[in-house]
């Protein structure tokens, strides 16, 4: 039995999806139909009730919305960088399906009870970011989103060649630094080389 199943959102879903993650309006419209459909299919397969509940990880004060918001910044300030001082060329399509969609499974990997936020059965067997690629699968994304939010994961074996797969590693880290920094969880730069 799978841990989610494909709904096809309403007006009002997509809209409230639309306005949680503002860039998502420059996907191009496969995309962003298949970003929404996404968000839609694993809100509505998890214990939470709005997109806004959903919070970036166990512990942390800010949301998974606010998360992928300041991941989407991020990393669009690393491609302006890369882009206007190092030459890169990179599909911005991709890029910002990938910054977007990466943390997807979460809502799945943890479910609200009343003690706290908790692991799922699910996230002991299946990989972080892996659970989101079989779904984005299912939707038809590309095969260059799909790779990038199943390995994006600190402990994923591999990652991907391109260009916006390290994007979204120093935006992703960035932005989980940021919200670890208003905890008491030690920040990922501080997880390093023994420190």
């Amino acid at each position: 039995m799978k841990s989610y199943h494909i709904v096809n959102p309403n007006a009002d879903q997509s809209r409230r999806i639309l306005e949680a993650f503002p860039r998502a309006v420059e996907l191009e419209p496969d995309l962003q139909s298949a970003f929404v459909t996404a968000w839609a299919s694993v809100l509505a397969s998890s214990t939470y009730g709005q997109i806004t509940d959903v919070p970036f990880s166990h512990g942390s004060q800010d949301s998974l919305v606010d998360h992928t918001n300041d991941v989407t910044e991020a990393g669009l300030a690393i491609l302006s960088v890369a882009e206007s001082r190092w030459g890169w060329t990179v599909n911005r399509q991709h890029l910002l399906g990938i910054l977007l969609l990466h943390d997807l499974d979460k809502p799945l990997l943890m479910e609200r009870r009343e003690e706290g936020d908790v692991e799922t059965p699910v996230s002991a067997r299946i990989p972080h970011g892996v659970l989101g690629a079989l779904l984005l699968v299912e939707l038809g994304v590309d095969e260059a989103i799909v790779g990038a939010v199943a390995t994006h994961a600190t402990h994923a074996p591999l990652r991907g060649p391109d260009p916006e797969v390290m994007i979204l590693h120093y935006a992703d880290l960035f932005a989980a630094d940021g919200a670890m920094s208003k905890t008491e969880r030690r920040p990922f730069f501080r997880r390093c080389h023994g420190h």
